[in-house]
C-alpha cells in the first residue's frame, strides 16, 4: 500500500515528502518516488544478500519490498537482475515492468541490456542501450557495458572505449572495458594501452595486468608485453605494488629498457626486480646491444672481480680467453658463453659447458628461449633440455613431429603445434584469428605461412606476405628461411636464392638438406 495513501485515510499530515531525491552515477540529479519503509526493509535486505552473493535470499527480499510498494522501478530492476543472474525466464518481465513505471530509467535500461547480453543477444543490448537519455550517458558503467556488449556485437564502439578511459581514467572498468575491446577486435596495441590504464588506476590488480602482459607475449606481442611490463615495473611504491613478482614478466620490463639502452633504468629495474646486473648484460648481449653488455658488466666487475655472471659476458663478448665455472649463474649468462663459443664453431666445448654449467630454460622467455632453441638446433643442447613450447620449436627445425601439449605451452606455440600436425585442420584454422597481427614473430610468421601453403588460412591469398613481414623483422632466422623454399617451390618459382640464403643459417640436418636439394 502506497504511503501517501496511508497518511490520506488517517487524514493527519504527512511527515515525509512524496517525492524523493536520487542521484544516479555521473552526478544527475532526479526526483523519484517515496519508497515506503516496509519496502525499503525489504529492498535493504535484498541489496545486503546480493551483496554476500546470496541470490535466492535477495530476491525473496526484493519480492517483498515489491508487493510493499509495487509503484516504484528500483526493486523491480533488482529483483530482474538478480533474477538473469540465476539465469530465470522472468527476468526480463522483470525489467519491462520497471520500464513501464518509468521508460527513462537509466538503471532499468542498463539492467535489460545487460541481462540480454548474458543471453547471447549483445546487439539487442546495444539497441536498449541506445535509448539511455544523453544526459545520463555520462555514468561510467553504462558506458563499460556498451563497450563490453559493442564488441560481442561487432558493433563499432572503438572511439568510445578510447573516450571512456580518458574521461575516467581513475576507473578501473573503463580500462577492463578497453581491454576486452581490443581483445574481441583483435588490437593488441588497445589491449597493452588497457593493461597500462588498468594497473595503474588499480595497483592490485598488478598480477592480473602481470599474466595479460605474458599472455601478449605468448601471442608474438613482445614489444607490446614488454611495454606492459615495464609499466608495471615502474609503479612507485607508494601504491603498494612492488612488482613484477613473475621472473619473466620481471625480465621483459628489464629487456624494455635495455633495448632503449637506457643503462639508469636497466639498474634501477635490476635492483628492484632483484636481478643480477650480470645477468642483465648478458640479455643485453643476447638482443645485440654489447656496448651496454660491456657497460653494465665492467661496472659490476669493478666492485666485484669473481662474479661470476659478469665475468662471463665478458668472455662472451670476446674480452677475456677463460672462465671457471660457478655453480648458480643465471641460464642467460651460460647460454651467452656457450652461443658465442657454437658460433665460432667450438660446438664440443659449447656442449661440454653446458653440460658442466647445467641450464634451466624458462618456458616464456623471448631472449632465453630462441638462443636455447638455436643451441639444440646445433647439438649443444638436448631436446629434453627444453620445455614443450621450445621442442614443438625444434620439432619445426628438425621436420619432425612435435612433442604433445602441455599447460606451459603459450598461444603461438600451440599454433605452431597445429601447423605442424595438421595445417589444413579447424584447430589450426581457429587460431589464426588469435594471434592476428602478430605476423612478424618467427614462430607465428612461419605457422601462418605453413597454414596459406595447406590453402586455409583466412583471407591468405600470397603465403609470401606473410613470410616478408617476419623476415623483414628476423633475416636469419632458419624458420622462415626455410619456409620461403617451400613456398618458392609450391609457386612453381626458382628457389635458389632462397636456399642460399637457407644454407648460410642452416643448424638442423633437415635444414641443410632442405637448402641443398
Amino acid at each position: 500500500m502506497r504511503s501517501a495513501a496511508l497518511c490520506a485515510l488517517a487524514l493527519v499530515g504527512c511527515l515525509h515528502p512524496s517525492k524523493v531525491t536520487r542521484v544516479y552515477e555521473g552526478g544527475r540529479i532526479v526526483e523519484g518516488a517515496f519508497l515506503a519503509p516496509e519496502a525499503y526493509e525489504g529492498y535493504l535486505k535484498g541489496v545486503i544478500a546480493e551483496e554476500a552473493g546470496d541470490l535466492r535470499t535477495a530476491e525473496a527480499a526484493y519480492a517483498d519490498a515489491i508487493d510493499e510498494d509495487g509503484d516504484d522501478p528500483e526493486p523491480f530492476v533488482r529483483r530482474g537482475s538478480v533474477r538473469c543472474r540465476l539465469g530465470l525466464e522472468s527476468a526480463l518481465k522483470d525489467l519491462d515492468r520497471a520500464l513501464k513505471l518509468d521508460p527513462t530509467y537509466a538503471p532499468a535500461l542498463a539492467a535489460r541490456a545487460g541481462c540480454l547480453g548474458d543471453r547471447g543477444k549483445a546487439r539487442e543490448g546495444v539497441a536498449v542501450l541506445e535509448t539511455v537519455a544523453p544526459a545520463d550517458r555520462g555514468a561510467t558503467s553504462l558506458e563499460v557495458l556498451f563497450v563490453r556488449l559493442a564488441a560481442v556485437a561487432d558493433v563499432n564502439a572503438r572511439s568510445r572505449a578510447i573516450a571512456l578511459t580518458g574521461a575516467r581514467a581513475d576507473a578501473p572498468a573503463a580500462w577492463d572495458a578497453l581491454v576486452e575491446w581490443g581483445r574481441a577486435k583483435g588490437d593488441p596495441e588497445l589491449v597493452a594501452t588497457g593493461l597500462e590504464g588498468l594497473v595503474r588506476a588499480a595497483p592490485t590488480r598488478a598480477a592480473d595486468v602481470e599474466a595479460a602482459a605474458l599472455a601478449l607475449a605468448g601471442d608474438g606481442h613482445v614489444a607490446l608485453a614488454r611495454r606492459v611490463a615495464a609499466t608495471v615495473g615502474d609503479l612507485p611504491d607508494a601504491l603498494g605494488a612492488r612488482g613484477p613478482h613473475d621472473p619473466v614478466v620481471a625480465r621483459l620490463a628489464l629487456d624494455e629498457a635495455i633495448l632503449r639502452e637506457d643503462v639508469p633504468a636497466i639498474e634501477r629495474r635490476a635492483v628492484r626486480f632483484h636481478v643480477d646486473l650480470g645477468e642483465a648484460a648478458a640479455r643485453a648481449l643476447l638482443q645485440e646491444h654489447p656496448a651496454v653488455a660491456r657497460r653494465l658488466g665492467d661496472g659490476v666487475l669493478a666492485a666485484d672481480p669473481s662474479a661470476a655472471c659478469a665475468t662471463m659476458v665478458a668472455v662472451a663478448a670476446g674480452q677475456k680467453l677463460r672462465v671457471r665455472s660457478s655453480a648458480g649463474a643465471a641460464d642467460a649468462c651460460v647460454l651467452a658463453v656457450a652461443s658465442r663459443l657454437a658460433a665460432t664453431g667450438n660446438v664440443a666445448a659449447a656442449t661440454s659447458w653446458t653440460r658442466r654449467m647445467g641450464v634451466v630454460v624458462a618456458p616464456r622467455d623471448p631472449v632465453t628461449g630462441p638462443i636455447a632453441v638455436d643451441l639444440a638446433a646445433r647439438g649443444v643442447l638436448a631436446a629434453g633440455a627444453l620445455p614443450t613450447a621450445l621442442r614443438i620449436e625444434l620439432a619445426a627445425r628438425r621436420r619432425e613431429a612435435p612433442p604433445a601439449l602441455d599447460g606451459d605451452v603459450d598461444r603461438k606455440h600451440e599454433l605452431l603445434f597445429h601447423a605442424l600436425r595438421d595445417p589444413a585442420g579447424a584447430e589450426a584454422r581457429g587460431l589464426v584469428a588469435k594471434v592476428r597481427g602478430a605476423a612478424d614473430d618467427p614462430v607465428v610468421g612461419f605457422a601462418l605461412a605453413r597454414i596459406a601453403l595447406a590453402g586455409l588460412a583466412p583471407g591468405a591469398t600470397d603465403a609470401w606476405a606473410t613470410v616478408r613481414a617476419a623476415i623483414a623483422a628476423s633475416p636469419a632466422h632458419p624458420l622462415l628461411l626455410a619456409i620461403a623454399v617451400e613456398i618458392a617451390k609450391h609457386d612453381g618459382a626458382s628457389p635458389a636464392a632462397s636456399r642460399a640464403r637457407l644454407l648460410a643459417f642452416a643448424q638442423t640436418p633437415a635444414e641443410r638438406a632442405l637448402a641443398t636439394e
